[in-house]
Order: C-alpha cells, then structure tokens, then sequence
C-alpha cells in the first residue's frame, strides 16, 4: 500500500499585504515610482475547476511574489496591479497559502498507480473525490479499499473515507496557533482507473460567522440544502463503516425550526441505514430503542413543526428503510426539529450488513440523503 500526504500550516498567520511599483516618467531622464500597496485577498481566477462549473478562488499576489511561492498566475486583480494566483499540490508537500488545491498527479487523468498524498487544512471542499470504496465481496460497512485520513493537532475527528464523494466538504479545528497543522493522506491498494481528486484547502479566521460549531464535520449555512453520508453518490454502493460525526446547520434569524425530507430518488433508497444488522429487515421506520446498529440523531424532533417539542411523540434515533417519526411506518415522511442547535448525527457501525453485495444497497445499507429547509418562527 502506497500513500501520498500533504500538510497544512496555519495559512492565516501568513497572510499580509502586497506592494506593486507603478514607474511613470517625467521631464526625459527622471522616473517616478508609485508604490501601490494592496491586501492580499482572495480573488477569482480565470482557471476552471474540474467540474466546469466555475472558475478557481486564489489570492492577491504581485507577479513576483506569485512566482517565487510557488503559484501560477491567472487572471489579475487589484485593479491589475496584482495577479490571480493559484496554489496546487500534487506529489505530497506542505500547503502554505490560502485557497489551495490539492490535485492527483497527472490531473484531470485518473491515477492508475499505487502512490500516496498528505495535507493540513481548515475547510476542504472536495471538488473532485473519487477513489476505491468497498470491495465487491463487502457490503454495508466493509473495510475500504482505498483510504483518505485527516489528522490533526488540534483535536479534530474525522472517519475514514472512501469511494465517490465529489461536491461533499468537510471541517477542521486548525487550533489558534500558527505552528498548528493538519495532515490529509490518501492510502491505496492495487490498481485502478478512477483514481482522480481535486480538493480547495480554504482557512476561516476565528469567530467569523462562518466559522462551524465545535464538533461539526459539515457546516451547511443556507436556508435549505441538501445532507448526505459518505459514498452515497453511486447507486450501486453502500454507505461506509465505523462513522461518527456530526452535519450541522446554521441557525438563521427569524428561523425557529428544521425540517428534514428524504431526497427525490428513483430507486427509493435515500434512506437505508440497517437497524438490526441481519439480511431483509422489514421496508419500515424505526426510530429510538430500535435502532441499535446503524443510525441518525436528529435530537428531540418529531413529525410536526407547528407544535415544536411541545407534547407529542419525539425521537432521536431514526433507522430502517423509512424515514418518519412514525415507528414501523411504510413510507417516509417530514422530521421537524425545533431545539438549536441544528445538527443530525451519524453513526454506522464496523460491520457488514449483508452477506449479499448484489441486494444489500437496495435493502438496507445505501445511506442517508435528506434535503433540509429553515422553518421562521410561528411555524409551517
């Protein structure tokens, strides 16, 4: 097994101001210089992701400074005194700048060969993630075969991840010190043809807003979005084992509550998370005491938003291959949680679900995708 690993460094602590010399001439043989001095911001470039769907975020730099960290210039700024300059790693290193991105070799190819790669960081969007999951012979919690590891001093947890998981982010306590570091590494077994990533590395200054919750994996700050586990993406896969984080979601004035639907999906598996751990397990809900393997916590919720914790029937755990705050229902319905702050909690334990990959992910053991929406205050 090969690995690559990548470092992050307190890129904050970094940051400062740029100065460009602006050379007018006067009167033939005399020169004047102005000094043009600007802040070293983020800014957009005219370099494209690998989704297509937008340009790459970089920073400030004057043309030299650019070049002599590394970067490679696209587009200007600061009024075209500055350049655009975009930071990528390849082959293991240590992320030093802002809005860096962390890229396979040989990027947009896949990589075919076993190799490693290692990182610290704050916020990592995963704008292309796709490596090894499961192995066939494996279903609903089996081993990965290839891995991604976050590491940190300050104390952060992050699962093991693997398989498809393009468009998903996660969060890392960087500690408030400048010596403070993450390492991200990836582990591969064997060969393979869908090996390609490209990841935004993108530090958050303490107490900006936002800035996540202690404890938060995923930070979701719009008024509805969309929650996913790990490796949910492909239809023919299973969700992955040994997890336990938490998806939060910022709280915005005037909203009072949370409600949670299973996504639109045409093989009606938005929602399988194996509640017993043995092979064809009713297609109900179960909620609470029942769900003593694989699970979600959406604490003090039920099925109502207009009466929030109020009386009435509520849960925290929610299992099965329905969602509703309804046990032994047969189809999904609404989960409202009224009690900030808002966050739903996976678990999922380190065991197969099902000895039988071909029918597992259609029975039990997708995963979890629910679509959100900020209910205002008064109710629904």
């Amino acid at each position: 097994m090969n690995m690559k690993s990548f470092q992050l460094l307190g890129l904050l602590c970094l940051l400062g101001t740029s100065r460009s010399i602006e050379e007018s001439k006067r009167q033939g043989r005399f020169s004047l210089f102005n000094v043009v001095q600007f802040d070293n911001d983020p800014c957009i470039s005219s370099s494209s992701i690998s989704s297509g769907d937008r340009t790459r975020d970089g920073t400030c730099f004057t043309e030299s400074e650019c070049s002599n960290k590394g970067g490679a210039a696209s587009g200007t700024c600061a009024s075209g005194f500055g350049v655009c300059c975009i930071f990528s790693l390849q082959n293991g290193g240590t992320i030093a700048q802002n809005n860096s991105y962390i890229k396979n070799p040989n990027f947009p190819n896949a990589l075919v060969d076993v190799e490693t790669t290692s990182i610290s960081y704050t916020v990592l969007d995963f704008i292309s993630f796709n490596i090894e999951g499961l192995p066939d012979t494996e279903s609903g919690g089996g081993t990965c075969t290839d891995t991604f590891t976050a590491t940190g001093t300050a104390g952060s947890s992050v699962p093991v991840i693997c398989g498809q998981n393009s468009g998903q982010h996660i969060y890392i306590n960087m500690g408030k010190e400048c010596s403070d570091e993450a390492k991200l590494t990836f582990a591969f077994s064997g060969a393979s043809t869908i090996r390609v990533w490209e990841i935004q590395a993108t530090q958050i200054k303490c107490g900006a807003t936002e800035a996540p919750p202690a404890g938060c994996l995923q930070y979701h700050t719009e008024l509805s979005g969309r929650l996913t586990t790990f490796n949910f993406s492909p239809m023919d896969e299973t969700h992955l084992g040994s997890q336990e984080y938490s998806i939060c979601i910022r709280q915005r004035t005037g909203f009072c509550c949370v409600q949670y639907q299973v996504c639109p999906d045409s093989l009606d598996t938005g929602f399988t998370l194996d509640p017993l751990g043995v092979p064809n397990t009713a297609d109900v809900a179960y909620v609470d005491s029942d769900c003593n393997r694989d699970h979600i916590v959406i604490a003090a919720s039920g099925g109502s938003c207009s009466t929030p914790n109020a009386g009435g029937n509520l849960h925290s755990r929610y299992c099965g291959s329905k969602f509703n705050a309804n046990s032994a229902s047969t189809v999904h319905g609404p989960v409202c949680d009224c009690t900030a702050p808002f966050d739903v909690r996976i678990f999922t334990d380190d065991g197969s679900d099902n000895e039988d990959p071909a029918t597992a992910n259609t029975g039990t053991s997708r995963g979890v995708c629910l679509e959100y929406i900020q209910i205002p205050c008064g109710g629904a």
